[in-house]
């Protein structure tokens, strides 16, 4: 049987839409693709709710807040994998070292991919499988203008690919914090760019603003970090409230909560961590209504 290509191409891109699309639902994704760039990036952050544009200190800067790279550890390599549903796998590697004292540099390696996508030109058996897979890698530089306020910008390239369609673009992160005592405020501006024809389309960039706020503190031997952070894609998102905490026990083991409102099929977040030396590794679960599954995310910190 000869294959209608135009029918096959429709299902593809339907099909690849709605599996990106599931984990942004009322976060613009009317407007913009490229769904992939409001994920997270490592299992404490999601652990977190998300809420860590203020909370960042090691390479997950690169992609929160790049005004962050001056806090926490000078170098710092993260690592990270995570499984959710429908076959979704996202990986992430970043590295972070200073320039100097008021300088410092990150850069990133962050990728998704959905394996085993089927093509139907009629209904019953699929003819083929495919994968979709997107790319984010750059640079970050972050400049500590006086002891409590920096700011940080991330230049990034963008590629996607859905079957034999291929696009790939560039975009900038913009990062500010002010910082004072236990007190941290961050406004960060993020996927401000574009992307070229991907068949005969080119997706908008989700564009997106985060402002959060935290605080963290010691009491006898343990330690706590709190935070709460508003976040909303500039064109047709919904406005969501992230927030997270996390409460450690002798700077060694790490009990984590968040929760993320105005999602149709996420709510609560929670995690794990431990720290020894010099490493750091962290586990996130996230459970999906709808019968979407759970998200399983670990992560991995070296210090040096």
């Amino acid at each position: 049987m000869k294959l209608n290509r135009k029918i096959i191409l429709s299902i593809i891109f339907l099909t690849a839409f709605c599996t990106t699309e599931i984990f942004a639902q009322n976060d613009g994704s009317g407007n913009s693709g490229v769904s992939f760039l409001k994920f997270g990036a490592s299992a404490r952050a999601i652990s977190m709710g998300d809420a860590y544009s203020s909370v960042t200190e090691d390479a997950t800067a690169y992609i929160y807040n790049p005004a962050r790279l001056n806090f926490g550890i000078k170098s710092n390599l993260t690592l990270m994998h995570n499984a959710s549903a429908q076959d979704l796998t996202t990986d992430y590697i970043s590295i972070k070292f200073p320039l100097g004292q008021k300088f410092a540099m990150g850069v990133g390696f962050f990728t998704t991919s959905v394996s085993g996508i089927q093509i139907r030109n009629i209904p019953g058996a699929s003819i083929d499988e495919f994968d979709t897979r997107n790319l984010s890698t750059g640079v970050s530089f972050g400049y500590l203008i006086n002891p409590n306020f920096s700011i940080g910008l991330t230049g990034k390239f963008l590629f996607e690919k859905i079957y034999v369609d291929e696009a790939s673009g560039f975009a900038f992160d913009l990062g500010t914090n002010y910082s004072k005592d236990n007190y941290s405020i961050a406004f960060v501006i993020s996927n401000i760019g574009s992307m070229n024809e991907l068949k005969n389309e080119s997706s908008k960039l989700p564009t997106l603003v985060r402002l959060g706020g935290s605080y963290k503190g010691t009491a006898s031997k343990f330690s706590y970090n709190l935070a709460l952070e508003g976040l909303q894609v500039i064109d047709g998102g919904t406005f969501h409230v992230n927030t997270g905490g996390e409460i450690g026990y002798k700077d060694f083991a790490f009990l984590r909560l968040g929760y993320q409102t105005s999602y149709e099929n996420r709510g609560l977040t929670t995690g794990v961590g431990f720290k020894y030396k010099s490493l750091n590794l962290d586990y996130a679960f996230v459970p999906y209504t709808s019968d979407f599954g759970t998200g399983n995310s670990i992560s991995l910190g070296i210090n040096f």
